[in-house]
């Protein structure tokens, strides 16, 4: 599992070059942000689901990321549902030998809205098979201050959100989700 972290964080450190690239700034403008971050990796099982379940029964409602990137490695029982741009919620099948990329909340402050977090659940319903999956969360570190970037505002492109660091907005999404902030206390 360490090997694997290491990989994923080389993956997401290369697609964050990608990712600045599209937008115009420099490969490395990112790297910055992640020299000590915040990288989470879970083993998520998802168990089957009792025959009188309903068709739309929830793995995990409808949500976001909080961080920059996720990359989710799945198993080939499917459920994971994307919400497109049209607002309908679109299967995404696992394919093969490749991972699902998800950019996080933190990815929609920095580019001042041109890229979006990725509003995504899964369905688990009637389903008699474990499901497994495995998201590695990739954040940038917890004093970055995260702003939009700068070919992403101007004049005519004002910014839509406030300045803020990764913890606070980390602490923020952890009231609004469950009520209180974290800690460093725990």
């Amino acid at each position: 599992m360490i090997a694997y972290q290491a990989e994923m964080r080389k993956l997401s450190d290369h697609l964050l070059t990608l990712i600045a690239q599209s937008l115009d700034l420099e490969s490395n403008w990112f790297a910055g942000y992640h020299d000590w971050p915040g990288a989470v990796l879970r083993i998520l099982r998802y168990p089957p689901q009792p025959e009188m379940s309903e068709f739309n029964q929830i793995g995990a409602g409808a949500h976001t990321d909080w961080g920059g990137i996720t990359l989710l490695a799945q198993d080939n029982i499917g459920g994971l549902e994307v919400r497109n741009a049209a607002d309908e919620w679109v299967a995404a099948p696992p394919v093969p030998d490749t991972f699902v990329v998800n950019l996080g909340d933190l990815m929609t402050r920095w580019t001042n809205g041109v890229y979006r977090s990725t509003m995504h659940r899964v369905l688990n319903g009637q389903c008699e098979l474990e499901r497994y999956s495995i998201p590695y969360f990739y954040a940038p570190r917890f004093d970055a201050m995260i702003e939009p970037v700068p070919t992403c505002v101007g004049e005519d492109q004002p910014a839509e959100f406030e300045p803020c660091t990764t913890a606070e907005h980390m602490n923020e999404m952890f009231r609004l989700s469950y009520g209180y902030a974290a800690t460093s206390e725990g």
